[in-house]
C-alpha cells in the first residue's frame, strides 16, 4: 500500500484497483485529514472500495444506509440533548446511535482490546494503574473506518466543537468488577507533564460516552458533584463539559466508571479538544 498519509499516492493506487487505498481515501475525506473534509468524496471512495473487494466497505455502506440510501443529513444531525446537571454541565442524548452501529463498534473493539492506560502526569504518556482495571481499544488512523468517522462527526456536532479537535476514539470494555475509579478527564495545567500537550492541542473541553450495550447490571457513570449516577440504554450518549465557559477547568467533573455486577459493559469514549492533535 502507498504512503497512507499521501492522498495523491493513495488516489493513484485506488484508481489502479487497490481497495485498501480507496478505503483509506474514504476515511481521510470523511475526517478531513490530509485533504479537505468532503462527505461526497468519502462515500464515493467507500463505494469504490466495496466494488474493488474491500472486506468491510460494503458492510459499512449498508450500515450507514440502513436499508435505504445513505442520508448524510440525518447522520450529521444529532438528537437534541437533555440536561441532567447544570453544574457541572452534564447532558444525556437519547437514541444517539442505532443498535447495528453499536454492535459494529463493539465487535471491532473486541478484536483489539488491551488493558486500559491512564495519563502519566510527569511524562504525559500512558501507564498502567490500579485505579483503572478495564480494557480499551484505541482507534487511531490505521484502525479508523467510515462508520466511525460518521460517529465522530455526529459527536462533534452534538458538542459544537471542531472535528479536528477529537482525540482518537476509544471503546472501553468492563467485565464484572472492573472499574475506572474516581478521576477527571481534564489535564491539570499545573503539572509539567501536560504542558507541551496543552500548548499543542488545548484542554479536553468535553467528554462523550456512547453506551454500546445495555445487557448488564451496575456499571453506572457516577459523578461526585450532586451524587449523579447515570446508565444509558444501548445507543444513548452521555456528554459533559470539562471546562467552564471562561475556559478554566471544572473541578466538579470528578467521576468514575463503576463496575458491572453482572454481564459486560461496552462504551465508546471520546475526548474533545479545541485544536487538532498531532497525528
Amino acid at each position: 500500500m502507498p504512503d497512507p498519509h499521501d492522498p495523491h499516492a493513495l488516489a493513484r493506487a485506488a484508481d489502479a484497483g487497490d481497495f485498501e487505498a480507496a478505503h483509506r481515501l474514504a476515511v481521510l475525506a470523511a475526517i478531513g485529514l490530509g485533504l479537505p473534509q468532503d462527505w461526497r468524496v468519502a462515500m464515493d471512495r467507500l463505494a469504490q472500495a466495496a466494488t474493488l473487494g474491500h472486506p468491510t466497505a460494503a458492510q459499512q455502506r449498508d450500515l450507514l444506509a440502513n436499508g435505504a440510501t445513505i442520508d448524510l443529513a440525518a447522520w450529521l444531525t444529532p438528537p437534541a440533548p437533555r440536561m441532567l446537571s447544570e453544574g457541572p454541565a452534564i447532558f444525556a442524548i437519547d437514541g444517539f446511535l442505532p443498535d447495528a452501529v453499536c454492535d459494529w463498534l463493539k465487535d471491532r473493539a473486541g478484536a483489539v482490546s488491551e488493558p486500559a492506560l491512564v495519563y502519566d502526569p510527569e511524562t504525559g504518556e500512558g501507564r498502567r494503574e490500579s485505579v483503572r482495571t478495564n480494557d480499551a481499544a484505541r482507534f487511531d488512523l490505521p484502525r479508523m473506518d467510515v462508520v466511525l468517522a460518521v460517529v465522530r462527526e455526529r459527536i462533534a456536532r452534538a458538542a459544537g466543537l471542531p472535528v479536528p479537535g477529537l482525540e482518537w476514539t476509544q471503546v472501553l470494555h468492563y467485565a464484572v468488577g472492573q472499574t475506572f475509579d474516581w478521576h477527571v478527564d481534564w489535564l491539570d495545567p499545573a503539572l509539567p507533564g501536560y504542558a507541551a500537550d496543552l500548548a499543542a492541542r488545548g484542554q479536553r473541553i468535553a467528554t462523550c460516552l456512547v453506551f454500546l450495550n445495555d445487557d448488564f447490571e451496575g456499571g453506572e457513570t457516577a459523578f461526585e458533584a450532586g451524587g449523579l449516577k447515570h446508565r444509558g440504554r444501548k445507543g444513548d450518549a452521555l456528554m459533559w463539559a470539562n471546562t467552564l465557559p471562561d475556559g478554566a477547568i471544572d473541578r466538579r467533573t470528578r467521576h468514575a466508571g463503576l463496575p458491572p455486577t453482572s454481564g459486560e459493559k461496552w462504551v465508546l469514549s471520546q475526548w474533545l479538544r479545541g485544536r487538532a492533535p498531532n497525528r
